[in-house]
């Protein structure tokens, strides 16, 4: 299965697939660097990941 990549579009104001738009800079998101935040109890950018959803994963990572 070929999920592709995803990023933040300011445009859309939420996530999408980056091949649904290659006219437009995304902001980009590290999968790497968004699971050291939640291991390490910081919440990711509120545009990429919701409070409540890091909260959650958050408290499994500390499990």
């Amino acid at each position: 299965m070929n999920i592709g990549f995803a990023a933040f579009y300011e445009s859309l104001g939420r996530v999408d697939l980056t091949e649904r738009h290659p006219d437009e800079k995304p902001v980009s998101v590290s999968g790497t660097k968004v699971r050291e935040q939640l291991k390490s109890g910081e919440h990711p950018d509120a545009r990429i990941m919701r409070p409540s959803v890091a909260d959650i994963l958050i408290e499994a990572y500390r499990s």
